[in-house]
């Protein structure tokens, strides 16, 4: 009781002017810790801000890689075809193509797997989703190339799965021989006149290359999808889509760009 009683005479001797330094230091005290959180939180949040633009950087490069390693693959398989369908025509006309063409017949089966780098998506993903992309476009780019590829990788494995050569390997009418001085050191020769006599060889050919097109075409809608996403990933980032190997887009890869970056302008126009 004291020890309150001489407290409170020493609070009744303080003058008013004294009363208001009190204040006027108190209330600096609290305007510096106040300015201090804040100057704490602008620090964050701009750390943060740079984190998530390097981020986007990175998933810009990795679309661009994605672009650059679909487009091979891609340009490989349509290469293929164009071989494949006359093989195909020049059987159901009942002609036995010339001993050059039957490539065909081996590259009919190739199925490559559909596959393309996502390390640095699956980082933005474990980091704060797609939320953390402010522009709804590139949600949607990078949701739309990542949900289709991984439909298409399914319905690859399935066609892998349930594939059937024209000719199979334990067929007489192949032989398989191995030859180290050439290039594919493996080389096939095949009974001409005894598989074009073979209507089940024309039907198995004629299947295995509808499949091989609509397996092509998993391909190409990929390569769309990643251009799309590369595309407005650029826009978002500032830079311009140019594949990591390969060269820049070209012919038709360069129209789908084109179009996907006016539409990527007229869809940032109107919000």
């Amino acid at each position: 009781m004291i020890l309150f009683k001489r407290v409170g005479e020493s609070f009744r001797h303080i003058e008013d002017r004294e009363w208001l330094l009190l204040f006027l230091e108190t209330l600096g005290v609290l305007v510096g810790i106040l300015l201090a959180f804040e100057l704490q939180e602008w620090a964050r949040s701009r750390s943060d801000a740079a984190r998530h633009r390097q981020l986007m950087e990175r998933l810009f490069e990795e679309s661009e890689m994605d672009v650059a390693v679909l487009r091979d693959v891609r340009d490989v398989l349509n290469g293929l075809l164009p071989g494949e369908k006359r093989f195909a025509v020049a059987l159901a006309k009942g002609h036995c193509p010339p001993a050059h063409e039957w490539r065909a017949v081996e590259t009919i089966g190739m199925l490559p797997a559909l596959t393309a780098p996502d390390s640095v998506y699956q980082e933005l993903m474990g980091a704060g989703g797609l939320s953390s992309v402010e522009r709804q476009d590139v949600r949607r780019a990078l949701s739309v190339f990542h949900g289709n590829l991984e439909w298409s990788q399914q319905q690859v494995a399935y066609f892998r799965q349930v594939k059937e050569d024209p000719v199979p390997n334990r067929d007489p009418r192949v032989t398989i021989t191995f030859d180290p001085a050439k290039d594919d050191p493996e080389v096939a020769v095949f009974d001409r006149r005894a598989l074009c006599a073979d209507p089940g060889f024309r039907n198995s050919f004629a299947a295995a290359l509808r499949q091989h097109v609509v397996f092509t075409g998993y391909h190409q809608g990929s390569v769309e999808n990643a251009i799309s996403m590369c595309v407005r990933l650029g826009g978002y980032v500032g830079r311009d889509c140019i594949p990591s190997f390969g060269g820049p887009l070209k012919e038709s890869d360069a129209d789908y760009a084109r179009k996907e970056a006016s539409q990527m302008r007229k869809d940032l126009a109107r919000h």
